[in-house]
This record gives structure tokens, sequence and C-alpha cells, in this order.
């Protein structure tokens, strides 16, 4: 398939969660320059018709966004019935996330390729599946090395990956298990020196429209961004500048790590840390990003640190 020009006249955004949300808001913002573009969101039954007012909040903004909802269920729904679902688009941008469970990236893969969809933004904003391979002990990212596997073996529909690093937040997660707040406690996971790249969903959202509408098209690549590279080591000092005093430092080896996730295989937080115990895959450069080549500016972690702060002091 050439690079030759295309205009994607319908774009479906399957998800409307924090990351879909940040999409389908830099996507519309888009469209001034876009005109004929429609946009569409793929919700559950119950979303649409849900009486919650966070519910009916979204969709009153999903509608001053100009965006049309569609009701599906990539969970329940057979490769099949998603095809159809999904065949009067132009392109997908997938942000359904994880929560389908096991094999449900692979089944709304397969059935983008078989409604001839012409592009297609796969789930895959996280690190870096082909660097990461088999073994990391998350399952959820040797399905996503599929995907790509799968991906690649076509020429039919042509594919941009995302990657992205963590979502800036989940580094703070107290359930993640690296910056305790309660007792001033950074972890680093296997060496202070690993790096891990971060990048806010506002930031993903705004890049991934511009990478959508780039100029020459990119396609059937992964394109990486980053908000911020840091290592572990970077980490804590950022956190003893928040916190005003020093932390307490505490090595995590992957040794440790890993009988952490053995003996408590329901705890998906521990398999993360394993996973993330790494000098390869779940790290880039910053300077060599997209956004850094773009002269687009992002938020970093002493950034998003500091507008919480402000956020904490009101």
């Amino acid at each position: 398939m050439m690079n030759t020009p295309y205009h994607f006249h319908s774009i479906l955004v399957l998800g409307a969660g924090e990351l879909g949300l940040s999409v389908l808001r830099a996507l519309s913002l888009q469209r001034p320059q876009q005109p004929e573009t429609q946009i569409s969101v793929l919700l559950k039954a119950g979303s649409v018709h849900s009486s919650s007012a966070e519910k009916l909040a979204r969709l009153e903004e999903l509608s001053a966004l100009g965006v049309k909802p569609l009701t599906g269920d990539l969970h329940q729904q057979s490769i099949k019935e998603l095809a159809e679902l999904f065949r009067p688009f132009d392109a997908v941008i997938n942000c359904s996330g994880f929560v389908g469970g096991a094999g449900t990236q692979l089944k709304i893969t397969q059935a983008v390729l078989d409604a001839g969809i012409k592009r297609y933004f796969p789930w895959q904003f996280g690190v870096d599946y082909d660097v990461v391979g088999k073994g990391s002990g998350q399952q959820v990212w040797d399905e996503q090395l599929e995907v790509r596997h799968l991906l690649r073996a076509q020429h039919e529909t042509e594919w941009v990956i995302v990657s992205t690093g963590l979502f800036t937040s989940y580094l703070f997660e107290p359930s993640f298990g690296v910056v305790d707040a309660r007792t001033k406690t950074v972890f680093a996971l296997g060496d202070w020196q690993n790096a891990v790249t971060v990048t806010t969903p506002e930031d993903i959202g705004r890049l991934t429209a511009k990478i959508f509408f780039h100029q020459p098209r990119l396609r059937n690549q992964a394109v990486y961004i980053a908000g911020d590279t840091l290592s572990w080591q970077r980490l804590a000092e950022l956190m003893e500048q928040k916190w005003a005093t020093p932390v307490t430092k505490t090595l995590l080896s992957v040794d440790k790590l890993r009988e952490e996730a053995e003996t408590r295989p329901d705890d998906a937080a521990a398999k993360y840390r394993l996973a993330f115990a790494r000098k390869t895959g779940i790290a880039w450069d910053k300077s060599t990003s997209y956004n850094a080549r773009q002269g687009i500016a992002v938020t970093d972690v002493e950034q998003w640190l500091a507008a919480r702060t402000r956020s904490e002091n009101r």
C-alpha cells in the first residue's frame, strides 16, 4: 500500500474513558482543518442509556464535541459482529484498554482487519512490546506483541502504534507501589538507574490526533512520544522536592519482585512492578520522541507534581 493522499472521512474511537475522551477532545479540535471528518465513539449500551450524572455529563460533552455515540460491546460481541460495527468507518482508534480481559485486543484487531478498515491505531498506548518480548511477567503484554504480529502479517489495513510509556498518574498510584506518600518512601524497580517513560492522557490525546493527521501520513510504524523519561533515582529526587523532606529509598530487586509476583498471582500490581523492573523496552530518550522533534510542549513529571501541589493547596 503506497502512501497516497487519502482523506479519512469517518473515524471510530473505541471507548470514552480517560484516554478515549482525551483523544476525542483532541480530534474535535482538528475539525476546522478537517471539516468533512465525522467522529463517532463506541460505548456500551448501558453507558448511552444510563441515568447517572457522570455518564449523562459525558454524553453531553460528546454531543458538544460533535461526536456521535455508537453502541456495542467489545468483550461480548463476536469478531463477525464487531466487524459489522466497524465496517462503515475509514479509521478506528482503539482506546478500550485492557478491561475486556485476555484475548480481547486480538479479537478487536481481527475484527478491524475483517472489516477492511483502511487505518487502525491499536490499543498499544504503553511500552515497546517488541523490545520487551514475551515472558515479561505481564501476560497482557504478551498479547500486545501478538497484536503487532497480526498487523504486520497483512497489507490491507495500515496501522500506527503510539508508544507512550506509563500514564503519568499511574506512577504515583498507591496500588502500583513505587511512591508511598504516607511513609515518604520511593521504591526503585530493579535498579536505581533504570528509567521509565511516562505521558499524561491529555498529552497522549493531543499527540495521537496530531499523529493521525500528520503529513506526509505516518503508516505501518511505531511512533514514540514522551512526557518525560526519568530514572527511579530522579523520581526520588523529585519527591524530596515535593515533600520538602528526605525520602526513604528502597530498592526492590528483580528476584524480590519475581517472588512477590509468584506468591501473589492475583496481584496485578505485583506483575506490573516485575514487568517494569527492566533496563529496556519501557523507556526511550525524550529528545528523539515525536513531540520533541515536532517542537510540541508536553507535561513532564516535575510540572505534573507542581500542578498537583497547587491543586492540593487551594
